[in-house]
């Protein structure tokens, strides 16, 4: 029971994680056409400030489950929380001050990743 309550987890997270990429996906393809490739790798820089934390974080989350881990399963919780925050702020710092690219494409992309962080479970919680 508890494998299977995991592995649920991990099949929600990974939805969730990959509808992250797909959005900001789009919107860089959208915006080259539209616009031009230094707005598209903004919104994809900016994006994958998201979605590469949040794919650390659903692997260090659900490694434990079950009751007899309980311990575990609250400190990797934890720990893959913290992870995701830093390495989002890392990333982020790194994109705004050590690319040219342009920090209005970077937020939207961030934005982007960040709201299917928010939709996706909703989305996704009654076919898991």
């Amino acid at each position: 029971m508890t494998q299977a309550l995991n592995a649920v987890g991990k099949k929600l997270a990974g939805k969730v994680v990959g509808t992250q990429f797909i959005a900001v996906l789009i919107a860089a393809l959208v915006t080259i056409a539209v616009s031009n490739t230094q707005s598209a790798l903004g919104i994809l820089c900016g994006g994958l400030t998201v979605v590469i934390p949040s794919t650390l974080f659903a692997l260090i989350a659900f490694r434990h489950a079950g009751a007899r881990a309980n311990q575990k399963v609250v400190q990797s919780f934890f720990l893959g929380e913290g992870v995701k925050l830093l390495l989002t702020a890392v990333l982020l710092t790194i994109a705004l001050l050590v690319t040219n690219l342009y920090p209005v494409w970077l937020l939207v992309g961030f934005v982007i990743a960040v709201t299917m962080q928010w939709i996706a479970p909703v989305l996704f919680l009654k076919s898991t």
